[in-house]
This record gives structure tokens, sequence and C-alpha cells, in this order.
């Protein structure tokens, strides 16, 4: 298993993993976010959306050319400020590893990379929305519910 950052040439892959991860949370979560999508339209629009979307970081963990898990990160940057030595804070999404490849320390692995990695960015802390099932994988990572955040909608 290779742990790199994610290549042009994994985008069609990634697309397809976004397609199964949304199939699998309207099976789970009893949500309709793909019943009546064309799936290769929207394989055009996410592979359109990391063309242009260059400042997320995609970490991948690949078995030989299959990707076979996956994690987005966005860096937000922090404005300065005396005596700090963190540059950013890190935004986790789209963290998805494939069926067949589940429960085996994949994602564990991948995580550790990715925290790594980050470390060495001067990041202070990665932040994550977490579902429902995968609030036990992320505290067995590392990962705890600190802070109170308050968000504001701005969908009508």
């Amino acid at each position: 298993m290779k742990l790199r950052l994610a290549q042009e040439k994994d985008y069609m892959q990634l697309a397809e993993m976004k397609w199964l991860h949304c199939e699998e949370d309207d099976a789970d979560y009893n949500t309709t976010d793909t019943v009546g999508i064309d799936k290769n339209e929207f394989i055009g629009d996410f592979i359109s959306f990391l063309n242009k979307h260059k400042e997320y970081k995609i970490f991948v963990a690949a078995d030989n050319d299959i990707v076979v898990s996956s994690m987005f990160v966005y860096l937000l940057p922090k404005t300065p400020k005396p005596k700090r030595k963190q540059d950013y804070i890190a935004y986790l999404t789209n963290v998805y590893t494939l069926k067949d490849y589940r429960n085996k320390g994949i994602g564990t692995e991948l995580i550790a990379y990715i925290k790594e990695y980050l470390s060495n960015e001067n990041c202070e802390l990665i932040f994550v929305w977490p579902s429902e099932k995968s609030v036990d994988w992320y505290s067995r990572n590392g990962f705890r519910q600190e802070n109170e955040i308050f968000e504001c909608s701005l969908e009508n």
C-alpha cells in the first residue's frame, strides 16, 4: 500500500469513490443525493471541481494503481500573530475507503500520514464533521470534541 498525494490520473477513481460514498450515505441515512442524478454527469462535474480547486490536498492510499482510500484536506491560512508558529488549520473532508479495504488499518495509516504531513506544514489542528458511524474511528485516531463550533447556514 502506497500513501501519497493524489495525481491527476487518480481523478476518475476519486470521482467514482465519491459517487459510491453518496450511494452508501443514501442507504445508511435514508437520503436521496444520487436519486435522479446522472452518474456520468456527476463524475464529470466532480473531475472539473478537482481541476478547478487545486488548493485541496488529496491524500490517497493506493494498492498498485487502484486508489482504495482517500481523504481531502483544505488548509486555511491563519492571520499572523506574535509568538505563534502555526500557519494553518486544516479541514478534513470526503474521507472514504472502498468496502473491500475497510477494517484493515488503511484509513488509520492514511490519517497518520496526513497528521505528519500537516505537522511539517506548521498546521495547528485538523477539524472534521464526522458522521455518526465514524465518530469512534476519529476518536481512536486522536480527534476530540474540544470546541463548540457555531455555524450560520446560508442556504435558503
